[in-house]
């Protein structure tokens, strides 16, 4: 198995408002998107820099405004929560959620496809589905090309009956043993292992 294969150990921030409901707390929006970091301290200092703006949610996430706006004080004191692992500052009927969790995780790789280090390679003999979705429509709900066994050939690949050419620079990127995705010509391929093929 390649490194750029294996799973790593990281530090995954998570930052999330809360609303007070009638059986306690519940998610009102989460501020940050999927975030890892190679350690804690990288986590916490992500952290540190959110907490210096409002805690509107990233543009990348949604479109909500932070409820409350937090005093110098209320920074300090979840902070301090926050370095513990966990932290939650109720704020009248709102509330602050931060988490600094360990995870392991593979991260997205990218490699052309004559690189034998290319995640196609890691999902060869698995179960895929193979999806296909036009470049000048990206909202277009993937279309299946073919669903089988994949092989990895020298030109390309098959998926069941199904071959396609690849040429040998086409970038592959994705997460071993999980999913590709590559562009051809005018179309975007995914392929994603079907579940309960995948090693952990």
């Amino acid at each position: 198995m390649y490194p750029e294969w294996q799973k790593r150990r990281l530090f995954e921030l998570h930052l999330a408002w809360l609303v007070q409901g009638p059986r306690g707390y519940h998610l009102l929006f989460k501020v940050n998107p999927y975030s890892l970091y190679g350690t804690r301290e990288e986590a916490l200092e992500a952290a540190r820099a959110l907490l210096r703006g409002r805690l509107d949610q990233d543009p990348r996430v949604g479109p909500h405004k932070a409820p409350v706006l937090l005093s110098e004080e209320d920074r300090e004191r979840f902070l301090v929560l926050l370095e513990g692992g966990k932290a939650l500052l109720p704020l009248d009927r709102y509330a602050l959620l931060g988490e600094v969790a360990e995870v392991e995780e593979r991260l997205l790789h990218r490699a052309p496809f004559r690189d034998p280090t290319n995640v196609l390679h890691s999902l060869q003999g698995l179960p895929v589905r193979l999806l296909h979705t036009p470049l000048n429509d990206p909202e277009a709900e993937g279309l299946e090309v073919a669903r089988g066994v994949l092989r990895v050939l020298p030109e390309g690949i098959q998926v069941g009956e199904t071959r396609l050419r690849i040429p040998t620079d086409t970038a592959i990127e994705g997460l071993a043993y999980e999913d590709a995705f590559f562009t051809l010509g005018e179309g975007r391929y995914y392929l994603h292992a079907l579940s309960g093929s995948t090693p952990s």
